[in-house]
């Protein structure tokens, strides 16, 4: 599998971008180590059929360095303990998920039990993400933010995006899809915390989701277009609602363009290069 866009740094080549059927999601290879034929065909089974989980994932082509961004090793069948403990010392190593019988004195409680496989495979493998692959995202998201303990707003950067969504998992997915683009990401979850990222830096275009609480996307648009300083930028509204009344709406808050949930890839290539075109 080619490289392809990644969220964060210490992953190398993981978190590969689906681009089948418009698909998303980001995409990791899980690599299976000791897993009775059974088992494993029970993985394949579950991760193929997961179309509503927030992460896609497969079974990964091969299990060398950088083939897999997820390890998952059976520690009771012969020499697992010691496959997982080589796996976690290996240079740029990926997360192992230890799947066991029960929980062991030594080695403490396994990551997954075989008594509860097939319900807590993907919870495991949703866990393992969230805490190693989007912890370093954030990390590396924080020097951005160092202008506000300053009180200043910083320059523009012509390569970071803002996408303001209250759903995380969206927020993620939109990221992964801009960053393999060549923009960097920073997220909001309502639109009162958009316009404090707006008030430290600039942004070469924004992903505003309509539906919020407090206030909406349209009522965030026509903020960032009254003012003299935000006005410029692109923005995108990104909602599920299709209509025309709802175009119209977008249209009148001042909106740049209009994206329809769930976007297909090749929509939202096409729309970032034409509004960034547009701003130069």
């Amino acid at each position: 599998m080619a490289q392809t866009g990644q969220i964060g740094t210490g992953w190398g080549s993981g978190a590969a971008f689906a681009e089948s059927g418009g698909d998303l999601r980001p995409l990791f290879r899980v690599a299976i180590f000791g897993l009775a034929g059974k088992l494993q065909r029970v993985t394949e089974i579950v991760l193929r059929h997961a179309r509503h989980n927030q992460y896609r994932f497969v079974v990964a082509p091969g299990r060398g360095p950088g083939e897999y961004d997820i390890a998952v090793v059976d520690m009771t069948a012969r020499g697992g303990p010691e496959v997982a403990s080589t796996l976690r010392r290996l240079p740029r190593a990926r997360p192992v998920v230890r799947l066991g019988r029960r929980s062991d004195e030594v080695r403490g409680q396994d990551d997954l039990l075989q008594s509860s496989f097939t319900v807590n495979l993907l919870k495991t493998l949703n866990r393992v993400v969230e805490s190693s692959l989007l912890a370093e995202h954030e990390a590396a998201a924080l020097p951005v933010l160092a202008p506000a303990l300053f009180g200043r707003r910083a320059p523009s950067d012509r390569h970071c995006a803002l996408i303001v969504d209250d759903s995380p998992s969206v927020r993620r997915q939109l990221t992964v899809a801009l960053q393999r683009m060549g923009l960097e990401c920073e997220g909001a979850q309502s639109a009162h915390a958009a316009l404090d990222l707006l008030a430290q830096r600039a942004y070469a275009i924004a992903f505003v989701d309509v539906v919020m609480p407090e206030m909406d996307g349209y009522r965030l648009t026509r903020e960032i277009k009254r003012n003299r300083a935000t006005r410029p930028m692109p923005v995108v509204i990104l909602t599920s609602r299709s209509s025309p009344f709802d175009l119209a709406r977008g249209a009148l808050a001042g909106c740049d363009s209009y994206l329809v949930k769930p976007v297909a890839l090749h929509s939202l290539r096409a729309t970032v290069s034409r509004q960034l075109a547009r701003t130069g």
